[in-house]
């Protein structure tokens, strides 16, 4: 589902894609124009660090990826991408 623009929101570069956090603290990526686009994840909280891992799958430049993104979700924001596969 497409949203309106992050110009306030923080964004989180990796391999070329841009990803923020949207309202509700799900992961989305950020398209040209500056328009987000939510996405699908399964997701656990770690109570110990404030922080929810969301596992997304997204398509890079040449291959799928399978991403653990981790957010705070008290900053509403991305602490940490790492690729898994």
């Amino acid at each position: 589902m497409a949203a309106d623009s992050t110009s306030t929101r923080r964004r989180f570069e990796f391999e070329g894609m841009v990803f923020t956090v949207t309202e509700s603290n799900e992961v989305a990526e950020v398209l040209k124009g500056g328009a987000v686009y939510a996405l699908g994840s399964e997701s656990f909280f770690d109570e110990d660090t404030a922080t929810r891992h969301h596992f997304v799958d997204v398509q890079g430049k040449t291959e799928a990826m399978l991403l653990l993104v981790s957010v705070r979700e008290d900053e509403r924001r991305i602490a940490a991408i790492r690729r898994l596969c």
